[in-house]
C-alpha cells in the first residue's frame, strides 16, 4: 500500500498543476488565523502552545487515520497527504523561466528566478541555482518519502509542517536565525535522511569520488544536512561541464536528485517485495 499511495502520489503531482488548496502550507495558514482569532489569552502565545497550536492539523490527520481503522481510508488519506506535503509546482514555474532566460543571455531575468528559487528553497539570496535545486528536490520529495514510509501520512505532514513553519521563521525574524525553534527542530529532522539522500547520491553517481566527502560529513554529527547534500552532489556528479552554458550544471545536479528519488522507490518496492513494508 505504502508503494503504490506513494507512486499515484507521484504521478499526479507531476501530471496535473496542483492548485494552493492542494498544498499544506493552505491549510496550516488558514488555521494558523483561525486559531490566533479564537485564542486571545496570551497563555496560547508561549513558544510551547505555538508548538502545539502548529501541529494539532498533522496530529488531527494522524489521529483519525488511527480511529478509523480502516484499510481503504487510510489509503486515500496517504495519497492526500502526500499531494499536501509535495509542493513544487512553483519550483518548477521559476526553474523553467529561468532555463530560458539563462538560454535567450537575459541576466536580469534568469538573476530574478534565481532569487526566487533561492527564496523557495529556504536558503540564502545568495545560494547557487543548483544548490537551491538540490534542496528544493531534497525537501519536497526526499525526506517527504523517506517520513512517509516510516510514520505513514502523520510522518509526512510533520515533516511539511516543520519545514512551513522553519520557512516562516525565516521570513519573519530579524534575529539570527539559527536560534529559532522550528529551524532547530527541522535541523534535527534532516539529521538522518539528509544522510540517506546522500547515500543515495553516492549509488547513482560517482560513487568512489563522492564516498570520502559522505563518510567525512556523515561522521561529524554536526554538520549542515545542507551543506552535506551540495558536497556530495558536487563529487557525485560525473558529466564534463561547459563553462559558458549557465545551464548545464543546475540541469545535471537536478538529474542527479531525479536519479536518486528512482533509486529510494526501488529499494522501496523491493522491501515491499520481501514484505518488510505493507
Amino acid at each position: 500500500m505504502v508503494l503504490i499511495a506513494l507512486l499515484i502520489a507521484l504521478s499526479i503531482e507531476r501530471l496535473y498543476h496542483s492548485p494552493d488548496a492542494l498544498h499544506w502550507q493552505f491549510y496550516l495558514n488558514r488555521w494558523q488565523r483561525w486559531s490566533a482569532a479564537k485564542l486571545h489569552d496570551e497563555k496560547w502565545r508561549s513558544a510551547p502552545a505555538s508548538f502545539l497550536r502548529m501541529m494539532v492539523p498533522a496530529l488531527f490527520v494522524g489521529v483519525l487515520v488511527l480511529l478509523l481503522n480502516n484499510l481503504l481510508v487510510t489509503f486515500l488519506v496517504s495519497i492526500g497527504a502526500l499531494l499536501l506535503a509535495i509542493n513544487c509546482e512553483p519550483a518548477r514555474v521559476h526553474y523553467k523561466a529561468y532555463l530560458k532566460a539563462a538560454n535567450r543571455g537575459d541576466d536580469e531575468d534568469s538573476e530574478r528566478h534565481r532569487q526566487a528559487l533561492a527564496d523557495y528553497s529556504g536558503l540564502n539570496n545568495d545560494a547557487l541555482i543548483n544548490q537551491s535545486l538540490i534542496w528544493i528536490n531534497y525537501r519536497q520529495y526526499l525526506a517527504v518519502l523517506f517520513y512517509f514510509v516510516l510514520f505513514g501520512s502523520f510522518g509526512a505532514l510533520v515533516y511539511a509542517t516543520f519545514r512551513v513553519a522553519s520557512d516562516a521563521e525565516k521570513r519573519h525574524e530579524s534575529v539570527d536565525n539559527s536560534k529559532s525553534y522550528w529551524t532547530r527542530l527541522l535541523w534535527f529532522a534532516d539529521w538522518i535522511p539528509a544522510r540517506l539522500a546522500g547515500l543515495g547520491l553516492l549509488i547513482v553517481g560517482h560513487f568512489s569520488r563522492a564516498l570520502p566527502v559522505w563518510i567525512r560529513l556523515t561522521t561529524m554529527p554536526y554538520s549542515e544536512p545542507k551543506k552535506l547534500l551540495f558536497e556530495v552532489a558536487e563529487n557525485a556528479e560525473d558529466t564534463p561541464q561547459h563553462p559558458d552554458d549557465k545551464t548545464e550544471h543546475a540541469t545535471c545536479q537536478l538529474k542527479l536528485m531525479r536519479r536518486q528519488q528512482i533509486f529510494w522507490v526501488t529499494v522501496i518496492a523491493v522491501l515491499t517485495l520481501f514484505g518488510t513494508i505493507l
